[in-house]
C-alpha cells in the first residue's frame, strides 16, 4: 500500500524508505524502553515501526490526512502509539503531553517527570520554521533528534568563523548544546531529492542566561549579520546611536572593530547585550 501513496510536493513529503538509515536515527537518538517519543511527520512509519520497538510509547504528529488513515491502518494492533493530525507549528504544547502522558508523569507547568524525546524527519520547507518553535519550548523535552536537509543542518551547527554560521546558529546555539550527526544520502528516500540530507541532535542547555534580554539580543544578531560583507561595527551602528558607547562594549567584550558578524561567538554576542541592554 505504501507504494500507493504519493508524496505531496506542498507539504515538502521526502519519504525515508531506507531501514539502515532508520536504525541508526534511532541509535544515534538513544531511545530506551524508558522514553516517551513524539515523531513529527511520520510519514509512511519506518521510522515509527523502529521506535515502537524501543520507545514506551510513541505520539505521532502528521498534517497529511491520507498518511494519518495509512498509519493508523498499519499500526491498528499497536496500543503503544497515539496519532494526531495536526499542524506541529500550531500545537498546545502542554496539552499534547497531558494527552500523551499518564497522569502520574506529569510536573508543574506541564512540563512531563519522565523523559519525553522529539525526533523527526522534517519537511525540508519548513524545517527552520519548526526548529525555531522549538526554542520556544526547549525545556519541555529532553532531546530533539533531527533530520533536515544537509545545507539547512550546516546553518544550524555552524560555529564563529564559518560561512554558514549566522542568525539561526545564534538562535539555535542560545538554546541548545548542538551535536553533528550523519549524512543521509538522496536514495534513501521517496522521492529523491536533490540534496543530501544531515541528522543532528539538539539538547537543552543546563546553565541558561537569565541576565540577558533575549528579545535585544535578537536584535544584537539580526541588526549584525543584515549586510555580511559590512563589518559588524557598520551594521549595529544602525541600532546604537552613541558610538562611544558602542566602542566601549566592542573593547569590554574583545570585538575588533574590523570584525564581521560570522567572527563573532555566542558569548561575545551575550556580552553585547548584557552591556548594550542597560537599565534606563
Amino acid at each position: 500500500m505504501v507504494n500507493t501513496i504519493q508524496p505531496k510536493k506542498p507539504l515538502g513529503q521526502h519519504f525515508l524508505t531506507e531501514p539502515s538509515y532508520c536504525k541508526r536515527i534511532v541509535h544515534f537518538a538513544a531511545v530506551n524502553s524508558d522514553d516517551f517519543v513524539i515523531e513529527i511527520g511520520p510519514g509512511t512509519g519506518k521510522l515509527t515501526q523502529l521506535l515502537l520497538k524501543r520507545a514506551n510509547k510513541v505520539l505521532g504528529i502528521e498534517i497529511d490526512p491520507e498518511m494519518v488513515d495509512f498509519l493508523q491502518t498499519t499500526f491498528a494492533e499497536e496500543s503503544r502509539l497515539e496519532l494526531i493530525k495536526a499542524d506541529v507549528l500550531n500545537q498546545d504544547w502542554s496539552q499534547i503531553l497531558e494527552r500523551f502522558l499518564p497522569a502520574q508523569y506529569m510536573v508543574a507547568e506541564g512540563k512531563p517527570g519522565i523523559p519525553v524525546k522529539v525526533l523527526g524527519n522534517l519537511p525540508y520547507n519548513i524545517s527552520t520554521r519548526i526548529i525555531k518553535e522549538m526554542t520556544r519550548i526547549q525545556y519541555r523535552f529532553q532531546s530533539y533528534t533531527f533530520m533536515t536537509q544537509k545545507e539547512v543542518a550546516k546553518r544550524i551547527l555552524a560555529g564563529a568563523g564559518s560561512k554558514d554560521y549566522g542568525f539561526l546558529s545564534l538562535v539555535v546555539d542560545f538554546h541548545f548544546d548542538r551535536r553533528e550527526g550523519f549524512d543521509v544520502p538522496p536514495g534513501a528516500f521517496r522521492p529523491m531529492p536533490k540534496v543530501d540530507s544531515h541528522v543532528f541532535q539538539l539538547t537543552p542547555r543546563t546553565s541558561t542566561f537569565p541576565d540577558v534580554n533575549y528579545e535585544f539580543f535578537l536584535k544584537i544578531i539580526s541588526s549584525g549579520f543584515r549586510h555580511r560583507r559590512k563589518t559588524l561595527w557598520n551594521n549595529l551602528t544602525r541600532i546604537v546611536a552613541d558610538k562611544d558607547v558602542l566602542l566601549a562594549a566592542f573593547d569590554k567584550c574583545g570585538i575588533s572593530k574590523m570584525a564581521r558578524a560570522e567572527d563573532v561567538n555566542l558569548e561575545q554576542y551575550l556580552c553585547m547585550t548584557r552591556v548594550l541592554c542597560l537599565p534606563v
